[in-house]
């Protein structure tokens, strides 16, 4: 069943004074996105790293080359987040994960669950990145997200790799889309 759309959804870039309501979107999403996936164990470990995912927000925001936005509503309440920009993200390296296939990083898409299926995940996937190759990394068991890129290009990679910090105990993998643009 689809969402029924907020009546006006804007798209704004987002910036370092968006660091509160940004990290508090972002850990609502993974709360509502992985607590169902994984269960409140690791959910919790999620919420637990709350300063570790506003470090790694504050980041994104205030670096120029990354491409960082935001939907809202009409009253300006945050639905969405999109970041995007050059591969491979630093964690890639010490992780020692293969190098990336093209220099465009997708590293955040998330939209609230009462705006599933409204469009607005493709509307900031589509501002951040266009048409260009690009990745992204997934969890593995996210089936829902993995059809959404799927849909917009994106094919999973054979590979798996364990997560490290508050994401230990799961696996990830590339999605990758070329030739799009």
């Amino acid at each position: 069943m689809l969402s029924t759309a907020p009546a006006a959804v804007h798209l704004r870039t987002a910036g370092p004074s968006d660091a509160e309501a940004w990290s508090a979107l972002h850990l609502r999403c993974l709360d509502e996105t992985y607590r169902p996936l994984f269960g409140d164990a690791f959910a919790d470990r999620q919420q637990a790293a709350a300063d570790r995912t506003a470090g790694y927000d504050r980041a994104l925001l205030a670096d120029p080359d990354v491409r960082t936005l935001l939907a809202v509503d009409d009253d300006g309440t945050p639905l969405g987040l999109v970041s995007a920009g050059p591969a491979p993200a630093a964690w890639e390296g010490r992780a020692g994960v293969p190098a990336p296939l093209v220099p465009l990083q997708l590293f955040q898409l998330y939209v609230l669950r009462t705006a599933h299926g409204t469009g607005i995940g493709a509307a900031l996937q589509k501002a951040a990145i266009g048409s260009a190759d690009a990745y992204l990394w997934i969890m593995d068991g996210n089936a829902r997200a993995e059809r959404f890129y799927a849909r917009h290009g994106f094919r999973a990679l054979a590979e798996s790799f364990p997560a490290g910090g508050p994401w230990a105990g799961q696996h990830m993998h590339r999605m990758l889309r070329t030739g799009t643009a």
